[in-house]
Order: C-alpha cells, then sequence, then structure tokens
C-alpha cells in the first residue's frame, strides 16, 4: 500500500513552493509500523535550502510529534532529483495504526527567493 502526503486538489502529485507550508494530512491509523517514507526533492533554487519535517498527530494536529526531518541544498535540477528514504523502524514512536493518527510533510523553512517542487510518499513493507 502506498499513501501519497503529496498529492493536492488541482491533481498530479508534486508541490511546488516558495515558503512554507503545511502538507496534506492523511490517515494513518489502519497502517501498521513496518512502513517506509520517500521524500523526491525534483528542484531547489541553486545555493539555496529547504527544510522539511514528517509530522504525525493523534488530535487532528492539535498537538505533534515531530518524524524525520530533512535539510536539502544547493541546486537540484529535475534531470538529478535527490531522494531521502527512512523507515518505521527508525522512528518506533510515530503512531502507525493508533486511532485518530494522522500523518503529514511540511517544508518547515526555505531560503527567502527560493522555490522548491517535491512529491513523498509513504508504502507498507511486506513483513
Amino acid at each position: 500500500m502506498v499513501v501519497s502526503l503529496t498529492r493536492h486538489q488541482a491533481g498530479g502529485d508534486a508541490v511546488e513552493a516558495s515558503g512554507p507550508v503545511d502538507g496534506l494530512a492523511v490517515d494513518i491509523s489502519k497502517l501498521g509500523d513496518n512502513w517506509e517514507f520517500v521524500l523526491h526533492v525534483l528542484f531547489l533554487t541553486p545555493e539555496r535550502r529547504a527544510l522539511f519535517q514528517l509530522q504525525a498527530s493523534e488530535d487532528n494536529f492539535a498537538s505533534m510529534m515531530p518524524g524525520p526531518t530533512f535539510n536539502p541544498s544547493g541546486g537540484v535540477k529535475s534531470t538529478a532529483p535527490r531522494k531521502y528514504v527512512t523507515k518505521g523502524s527508525d522512528y518506533p514512536s510515530l503512531p502507525f495504526g493508533k486511532a485518530g493518527a494522522k500523518l503529514r510533510l511540511s517544508l518547515i523553512a526555505i531560503d527567502e527567493g527560493s522555490s522548491v517542487r517535491y512529491s513523498a510518499f509513504v508504502r507498507m513493507l511486506d513483513s
């Protein structure tokens, strides 16, 4: 099972941003703890930085649990995207499989004058 964290109403599965973005919250209450998160940074303005964080919540983000953080810097071109991967075994406190649990990817900071294009998903791994 694959769950997109960047699908948006306009269609497509990539987000373009020039400022902070709280990503789409997806239900993870029925997912197990054997998961893998993948972030593809498709474009980043040369000599700039972006800061992404995977976040989880059991109360619709009234409170939040931080997960892995990724901080790409320098130019990224679509011909040479960067891929970041992490596994659930590295983040056992995230509430996968708990009632009301949700997950989102947030772009929490980006250098002024920068833009970034990215896509991300969580997938369940075979046991």
